[in-house]
């Protein structure tokens, strides 16, 4: 099972895009998306916490990609990392590339690879 959090200022984006990988993607019985945008009293920005509970919530999982949008969201993305223990660290994946693009490429190509740093890097590109 792999996880993806989708981290953006704007829940509305993060609703949105977890949406489309829920319907469009087609390993949907390995990938769950959890949409994690702005904050908990609904404004724009993001919460290191509500990530961190996340990454605990799946740390059974084999791999947690985070998919962020702007340079806060990948801050509090590394806060959140930070707080957890070393060998689930060793799961979670900070992605850097595109938010909307690279979750969506992802969530459709680990359905073809056997290797999730063949994935990784090509996201890279992206």
């Amino acid at each position: 099972m792999i996880s993806f959090l989708l981290v953006s200022h704007s829940k509305k984006i993060t609703d949105g895009l977890k949406e489309m990988i829920d319907e469009m993607s087609l390993n949907k019985d390995n990938i769950t998306t959890f949409s994690i945008g702005g904050t908990k009293d609904g404004r724009l920005g993001t919460d290191p916490i509500a990530i961190y509970e996340a990454i605990e919530m799946r740390k059974m999982d084999d791999a947690i990609f985070i998919f962020t949008d702007l340079g806060s969201a990948v801050l509090s993305s590394e806060t959140a990392v930070d707080m957890i223990d070393d060998e689930l660290k060793q799961k979670v994946h900070i992605v850097d590339c595109a938010l909307v693009e690279g979750a969506f490429i992802a969530a459709v190509q680990i359905n073809g690879v056997d290797c999730l740093e063949q994935v990784l890097n090509e996201l890279k590109t992206i």
